[in-house]
Parts: structure tokens; sequence; C-alpha cells
């Protein structure tokens, strides 16, 4: 199994207690997250912009809370996708995937493991 298969993104995630808790319910700003993460923001604006934005339902369920607008504050499941993104770009996981078409076929191959509902049910197990 590659370590770029969702369950074993997730795996890491559930196994590193700082980004599992930072998908508690409450609200961080774009800057805040990508501080956390480590990099700056606009690298998450150009995820929303390249990647998240470019499969439409996966940029529907990402902006669903906001009704397809862009709100200054992330919720748990907008920091997951990105953190999910940030996994595959090679945040914390070898030899994670560099290119953004790579990502996006990623995201369109596995959508249906990583929507708001899965989110949701995952956040449950932990």
């Amino acid at each position: 199994m590659s370590r770029t298969d969702p369950p074993q993104i997730l795996i890491y995630m559930k196994q590193d207690f700082q980004i599992r808790d930072a998908f508690l319910d409450n609200l961080l700003s774009r800057e805040e997250w990508a501080k956390f993460l480590g990099f700056h923001r606009t690298t998450l604006w150009r995820w929303e912009e390249q990647i998240i934005n470019e499969i439409l339902p996966l940029k529907h369920s990402y902006y669903e809370k906001h009704r397809g607008a862009r709100s200054n504050y992330l919720d748990a499941y907008q920091r997951f996708l990105s953190a999910i993104i940030y996994f595959l770009k090679g945040g914390q996981v070898e030899k994670g995937i560099k290119n953004n078409a790579q990502v996006k076929e990623f995201l369109k191959r596995n959508f249906m493991h990583l929507r708001r509902k899965d989110f949701e049910q995952w956040k449950e197990n932990q």
C-alpha cells in the first residue's frame, strides 16, 4: 500500500495528535492554519485556487457551509482537505506527490472517501 493511499494518510493524521486535535469544532483563519502546518497563507490560497476549485464535487463540499463563498475562517472539514493536500505534497509523508496535476488526480480518484460526511465519520472515530 502506498503512503499516499487515503487510509494511510488518515492513519498518519490520526497518529499525529496535533493534526488530529486541529479538527475540533473551532474556526481558524487561513493564516493561522497555514502557520500551524508550517507554510505561508498564499500556499493555502494557491491550493484552493489551483486544486480544490478545479474539482467541482470537491469545491462544492469544501464551500458547502458557506454556500460557495470564501469565508475568512476555515472549518474543520476545510482544514482536513488542506491537510490531505499537505500530506500529498510531502508534509510528513515519504515521497509525497509534488505535482498539482497528480494531487488533483488523486483527489478525483478518491473523492468518495474524502467527502464532508466521511470526514465527520472519521472524526467521530477519533
